[in-house]
């Protein structure tokens, strides 16, 4: 059973210009395709060989990772308490 649902992906320009090389390359060989459907494939061909929980957790340390990039002084202030003084 097939189920279809929507979603949009924002490439990095690295990551788009590797796609976009494939296209190139899946021309040279006589096909027609964009970056959507070669990373619709890609995902299709790599998702079985995730488990669900795999998924997640790289999900989650995605999250984690983007948080403390954009935490001001996320380590340097860890372990002070505005206000107080020595």
């Amino acid at each position: 059973m097939t189920k279809t649902t929507s979603i949009t992906v924002t490439l990095d320009p690295q990551t788009h210009a590797v796609f976009q090389e494939a296209v190139e390359l899946t021309a040279k060989a006589g096909a027609e395709v964009t970056v959507s459907q070669l990373l619709q494939q890609h995902l299709q061909d790599e998702i079985p060989k995730e488990s669900p929980r795999r998924i997640a957790q790289n999900y989650l340390k995605s999250v984690v990772r983007q948080i403390k990039e954009i935490s001001p002084g996320s380590r340097k202030d860890q372990g002070e308490t505005p206000g107080r003084t020595g």
